[in-house]
């Protein structure tokens, strides 16, 4: 394989798996100690960087979220056993060989009816949610990126409710 000399934003952004702004920022931070040799602008204006430099660029902040955090809170009043199917039937309907949905039922202290927390490991998070929607028909969910998963899972459980496990 033959490697370039130079590269440019967008071959330096896809290699690096961050965005074309996010390169052009640590080009600015770098273009007044660097030489002109390792890093300029050619003819059509677009930023060419020596392959020596591409350390520079590495992440800094590798971003490994594996699970995401679902609360559904559904308008209807169901039971635990009516939860209990319509969460099997949004993981047969999402068609994610490696989904696994953790879930726990609790009861809302303003109303007294049933609402769900989740932490989720899926592939397909947007075909997810359109089949939690599909489930449920009215209802409200907050999706969010688990940071702390020990946390959210004392978080869920707070009640001693158990945490229900859905996966292949």
């Amino acid at each position: 394989m033959i490697e370039r000399e130079y590269l440019d934003v967008n071959t330096i952004a896809k290699t690096n798996e961050m965005s074309a702004r996010n390169v052009r920022k640590i080009i600015n931070k770098i273009k007044h100690k660097k030489s002109k040799d390792l890093l300029y602008k050619d003819k059509l204006d677009q930023w060419q960087v020596h392959h020596l430099l591409l350390p520079e660029f590495k992440r800094k902040r590798n971003k490994i979220v594996k699970h995401y955090a679902l609360t559904i809170d559904p308008c209807c009043d169901y039971s635990n056993k009516d939860i209990d199917e319509i969460m099997q039937f949004v993981f047969t309907q999402t068609g994610d060989e490696n989904l696994e949905i953790n879930y726990t039922i609790e009861k809302k202290k303003a109303n007294n009816q049933n609402h769900i927390h989740c932490y989720i490991k899926s592939n397909q998070k947007r075909k997810l949610l359109q089949c939690v929607k599909l489930a449920f028909t009215k209802t409200n969910y907050y999706e969010n990126d688990i940071y702390d998963l020990e946390g959210w899972k004392r978080y869920i459980t707070k009640d001693g409710n158990p945490i229900n496990t859905i996966k292949n």
